[in-house]
């Protein structure tokens, strides 16, 4: 019994002691009053522009994400998190390190990957960050980490320069001091009992008194019923001990009378029953209840605290915030004003990109040909009062719609769509319509992007739309395609001006030909669709007018935009030239819905000249 107590009390006792421990180093040293767990600050150093984690590294959700950083040549730093897309379309081409592990409380390891040494964005002006901290000295970043693939990113605020920054990483578990206390107090007790089993000695169980022989003070007792003597009852009365060995006697039959009782050599003698010791308890019951205690604890106390394995593999998000969209466009309108004062193609550049930026730069072009003195600048509309609609991505290009008022007109309202290529890079304006404001157009709220299986539930795909309406223009109101559109004044006006080019050149038939004008589709359209179903689709055409020359003939721009790009001393022998982009914006219904609705159409010469 012994052994046993002892062996279970030296399990305990060794168990106690690694539990008591554990639980005080996580306790006092890794989690502290807290519950945070730190990787102690670290030196880290980029050769690129910045130090972010891989998205595999924040693997766990659930816990808070502490994030304390400071540059060591004391410039401004930032720290962000982000979705895993918008920090690797930031990053994607720019040398940098990535944080591929973290062990804590040691460190930090990092691996470099290459890539072009230019700048960034600066930081902080980009809208994508999740969290976000920046400026000088020690910034801390908090952030409860998100279900998803998120990255951390540590760089200068300037986006310009290498990081060189001290950086430490903690992971905020809750409860984790107090269940790190209570793992301590159990390896104490474990071991409390442990050391208990070892020292406790029970109480000896006593030897039954041995029966007295049937006949005669020695010898061995005899077997079967027994005699009574003449003092077989009442009190006992020892006599005198005597040290010394035990001398057998004479038997003699009688009444037997008790002798001095001499201590001496025991004989064995046939074994009576009589009080028997309880039974040895196997060691296994309180092994299996301690194990059993000890697996419930981790399982309540320990296993509780372990963060949650990430379930969602792709994130994505709303293109832009509402608050965001209006900050774009009214910086928008403060560039577009500044630029169109100057006629500054490269400073329009900043705020516009595609198809949009071809058309205001070639209006530049033209202003500066026919008003050298700029008194004939017209001042650009402001776009006000956005009502936007924001896709959700959860890659880049990103793209979102507005529909604004414009001041300075009654008539009409603006409807765009902004494009950003990169996370690092701006919001341009990429197609700009004018439609009327009796037009009525769809709720904006809730658009998404078209996909290929929305063809099937409009009455024509977006691209399919687009070509019939490119063959339209061309064709004019006879061609086979006006079927598919509902009626429209914008395309009716389009057509004349398509056939007043064709008629200034015909009717002068000793210098010219022949005079076409080809309408095509020059991109893909943009296309959203709405809540009720219908799409909205943006698409730019390209307008191309020839004019051949007669046999021995030679032909020239006189005046008008035209002299701008092809200036009237230059002459072509074969033919004159000139391109015009057609931005227009259409509705497609779903299915049984009615016609295709053409919202805008617009057009801007973009250049002109000859062969």
């Amino acid at each position: 019994m012994r052994v046993v107590r002892s062996v279970l009390g030296v399990l305990f006792a060794l168990l106690g002691l690694i539990i008591g421990a554990a639980g005080a180093v996580a306790a006092f040293w890794l989690v502290g009053p807290d519950d945070t767990i730190y990787s102690g600050e670290q030196h880290l150093t980029s050769k690129g522009l910045a130090i972010a984690s891989a998205p595999s590294l924040l693997d766990r959700h659930g816990p808070t994400l502490h994030v304390n950083a400071r540059s060591t040549d004391g410039k401004p730093v930032f720290v962000g998190v982000a979705r895993d897309f918008d920090a690797a379309s930031y990053l994607k081409g720019r040398a940098h390190t990535e944080l591929v592990q973290v062990e804590y409380p040691i460190s930090l390891s990092t691996q470099d990957v290459k890539g072009a040494a230019g700048p960034l964005a600066a930081p902080d002006t980009l809208d994508w960050w999740v969290a976000k901290a920046s400026g000088a000295g020690t910034q801390e970043l908090t952030w409860p980490i998100a279900d998803g693939p998120y990255s951390v990113v540590i760089m200068s605020a300037d986006g310009k320069t290498a990081p060189d920054v001290q950086a430490d990483l903690g992971i905020e578990i809750p409860d984790a001091f107090l269940t790190s206390l209570v793992v301590f107090a159990v390896g104490l007790v474990l071991l409390a009992l442990g050391i208990f089993l070892i020292l406790f000695r029970g109480r000896r169980t006593s030897t039954p008194n041995p029966v007295p022989a049937a006949q005669g003070g020695y010898g061995p007792p005899q077997h079967g019923p027994q005699s009574p003597g003449p003092w077989s009852s009442g009190a006992q009365y020892p006599g005198p001990q005597h040290p010394g060995p035990q001398h057998p006697g004479p038997q003699h039959p009688g009444p037997q009378y008790p002798g001095p009782q001499y201590p001496g050599p025991q004989y064995p003698g046939p074994q009576y029953p009589g009080p028997q010791p309880p039974p040895q308890q196997s060691p296994a019951g309180p092994l299996r209840r301690g194990v059993a205690l000890t697996a419930v604890f981790a399982l309540v106390s320990g296993c509780a605290a372990i963060p949650e394995p990430n379930t969602v593999r792709t994130l994505t998000r709303p293109a832009v915030t509402d608050e965001t969209a209006t900050a774009v466009i009214e910086h928008y309108n403060e560039v577009n004003n500044a630029a169109s004062s100057k006629r500054d193609g490269k400073l329009i550049a900043t705020v516009e990109g595609g198809n949009v930026l071809r058309q205001s730069q070639a209006s530049f072009t033209i202003s500066r040909a026919l008003d050298k003195a700029g008194k004939e600048l017209t001042t650009p509309y402001p776009y006000t009062e956005p009502v936007v609609g924001a896709p959700s991505f959860g890659s880049y290009p990103m793209r979102f719609v507005s529909s604004a008022e414009m001041s300075g007109t009654s008539e009409y309202r603006h409807l765009g769509v902004w494009e950003r290529e990169t996370a690092g890079s701006p919001w341009l304006l990429t197609f700009s319509a004018g439609p009327k404001k009796a037009v009525q157009l769809p709720d904006l709220a809730g658009v998404r992007p078209a996909t290929k299986s929305d063809d099937a539930k409009l009455v024509a795909a977006p691209q399919a739309a687009a070509k019939a309406l490119a063959e339209y223009l061309t064709a004019g109101a006879k061609s086979a395609r006006a079927a598919s559109f509902a009626p429209s004044t914008e395309i009716t006006e389009y057509l004349a001006n398509v056939a007043r080019d064709k008629a200034e050149a015909l009717d002068e038939p000793q210098y010219f030909r022949t005079a076409t004008v080809t309408t095509t589709v020059s991109e893909p359209p943009t296309s959203f669709v709405t809540k009720s179903g219908t799409a909205l689709v943006f698409v730019y055409l390209t307008r191309d007018y020839l004019a051949t020359a007669q046999p021995n003939s030679w032909l020239r721009w006189v005046s008008g935009p035209v002299v701008a790009f092809s200036p009237s001393t230059v002459r072509h022998d074969n033919a004159l030239t000139k391109k015009s982009l057609v931005d227009a914006a259409l509705l497609i219904p779903p299915k049984g819905g009615g016609k295709i609705r053409l919202v805008s159409l617009e057009s801007q010469l973009i250049d002109a000249g000859g062969y």
